[in-house]
């Protein structure tokens, strides 16, 4: 038979690798930074996704416990919709009301490793734009997770002060949350630590959490860092556990979010993030060596906390309690009659003294007053006219 007519070998690019674990994007009141996100993981080299395993975790506008409006009702339908846009397959689990940022990302946590019994998940906020390679690296570090036990976290948006070239991408310890893949694993022993710090979140919205709380739980441990959000505490846990948060040096994505509740544009230029620029190409990947360097980082990580908890935290403690007062202190009889004399405008009795001081913290007190048919019969606005 002649071969005039057999086919010619293809020599095409291989089909990209079709993402296997769930994809959990975390949105609020951005949707200009979520549509930019969103886009940027269709634009992926190397790697594409399941739309029917991406999921919006929309977060509400109300806060049912306060009735407190954190944003417009336009904001968040708009943010569902640029996720729509980008997914119409995939799926949207809104929020009827506020939840804030710590008990979204967690129910999407919940959603990953127990209800879709993930291994691992990657998570995504609205203000980490992707680079083209960033899931391939993110394929090839979550490889080398499989292989360690001790990585927990780990990322590849990278040292935006450093700028590395490539095209070997080594590892350095994990700053923020950002753009992250998450195992399960590890997942269950942070959630386990951090129960007594999520059982002081639910007695506030986030945005008011009881600081001083937190600080006083992390006063038991043998470390501790300077801030009370849920990103900060998740790195004291992994750091306490020996958990593992790691990322490249190289940046394969940029941080866009100058405009929101952590950074404003001064502030986001102050430290380089308006510089910060992704690398592309095939050539780069994450160097065959990078697990020697694990147990460095989780050691020195650790070693930071401990030392700020040893050396700095009594000075922070200090500091905070003249800033803010303790919400559940005990109520002294002088707390009693303030709160007699702010509230209801008037003094104490002897009576209610003698009840509330030394029995009710300062906040059962207050509750039991703005509660009470004394303070609710008054108008405390001014008549118009």
């Amino acid at each position: 038979m002649s071969n005039a007519l057999a086919t010619p070998p293809f020599h095409g690019e291989p089909a990209p690798r079709v993402l296997d674990i769930p994809v959990i994007i975390v949105g609020f009141n951005r949707p200009a930074y979520l549509d930019r996100v969103c886009a940027s993981l269709l634009r992926q080299r190397g790697v594409t996704l399941d739309p029917r395993r991406v999921f919006l975790l929309q977060d509400g506008a109300v806060s049912a416990r306060t009735g407190l409006r954190y944003a417009e009702d336009a904001e968040i339908e708009a943010s569902i919709a640029a996720f729509r846009a980008h997914f119409p397959r995939g799926q949207v689990a809104a929020s009827r009301v506020n939840l804030g940022i710590a008990a979204n990302i967690r129910r999407g946590e919940v959603l990953a490793f127990e209800a879709l019994d993930a291994d691992c998940a990657y998570f995504f906020e609205d203000d980490l734009e992707l680079g083209p390679e960033y899931l391939r690296i993110m394929e090839e570090l979550r490889a080398v997770a499989d292989r360690d036990p001790r990585i927990g976290y780990f990322a590849a948006y990278g040292d935006h002060n450093a700028l590395p070239p490539g095209p070997e991408a080594w590892l350095v310890m994990l700053d923020h949350h950002w753009a992250f893949g998450l195992k399960r694993e590890p997942w269950r022993r942070l959630r386990d630590w951090m129960a007594p710090y999520d059982a002081i979140l639910d007695g506030a919205d986030y945005a008011w959490r009881d600081h001083m709380a937190i600080y006083r739980w992390m006063e038991g441990l043998d470390v501790a860092g300077p801030h009370t959000s849920q990103d900060a505490i998740k790195t004291v846990g992994c750091h306490a556990l020996g958990i593992a948060r790691v990322m490249t040096d190289v940046c394969f994505g940029r941080y866009i979010g100058a405009q929101g509740a952590s950074f404003h544009q001064a502030r986001f230029n102050d430290l380089g993030f308006d510089r910060m620029q992704w690398v592309e190409g095939p050539e780069h990947h994450v160097a065959a060596g990078v697990g020697s360097q694990v147990a460095g980082i989780i050691a020195d990580a650790r070693k930071r906390q401990r030392n700020f908890r040893r050396n700095e935290f009594a000075a922070l403690l200090e500091q905070q309690g003249r800033r803010r007062l303790e919400r559940d202190r005990q109520a002294s009889r002088e707390d009693v009659a303030a709160l007699f004399r702010w509230l209801l405008d008037r003094e104490a009795e002897e009576a209610a003294l003698d009840l509330y001081a030394g029995r009710y913290s300062v906040r059962q007190v207050r509750g039991i007053l703005l509660a009470s048919p004394e303070f609710r019969g008054r108008n405390p606005l001014p008549r118009e006219g």
